[in-house]
């Protein structure tokens, strides 16, 4: 009795991974060459409204983060060297922060010394772009404002330039 008490749960745990992996993937499925939401969001430094309607005919680099995720910090630099060298080539980078405190969001900013726009996200945001909830999250926007690609955790300096390159 107990072998077949094993196999009718494992049988059940099987489907139960396979309709949580399917809805995981659907929950972030925010599909390339589908238009990004717009969203108007303020600066944290000043408190300036951005939205993404006003970088049509640019390429937009969005990147969702928490204030407590290292990998996040760790990726952060190279964004901003990234936005620092494509910006005048028609690239603007933006800064998401989710769950965050817009205070330690001002001091993160100021410690590591991004020059690119960090905005304070809400969950309307999160939510436009599929639920983020893996951070670091990047989106790439591309000139007709629709979703080029969707990144998952880190990416290395070069690979986020050759996505940008292709789109410019």
């Amino acid at each position: 009795m107990p072998s077949k008490f094993k196999r009718g749960f494992r049988h059940i745990f099987q489907g139960l991974v396979l309709v949580a992996c399917i809805l995981a993937f659907a929950a972030g499925s925010l599909a390339a060459n589908k238009a990004a939401p717009d969203f108007s969001l303020p600066d944290i430094l000043q408190g300036k409204n951005y939205s993404l309607s006003q970088y049509k005919g640019k390429v937009v680099m969005i990147n969702f983060f928490t204030f407590f995720c290292m990998p996040c910090r760790e990726e952060m630099p190279d964004l901003n060297n990234i936005y620092k060298e494509m910006q005048g080539k028609g690239l603007q980078v933006l800064g998401i922060g989710l769950s965050s405190d817009p205070v330690q969001l001002r001091f993160l900013v100021k410690q590591i010394g991004l020059t690119y726009p960090v905005l304070a996200g809400n969950d309307k945001v999160s939510k436009d772009y599929g639920n983020v909830e893996v951070v670091p999250t990047t989106f790439i926007i591309d000139k007709q404002g629709n979703i080029a690609h969707k990144i998952l955790g880190t990416r290395k300096k070069e690979e986020f330039v050759k996505m940008i390159q292709a789109l410019l």
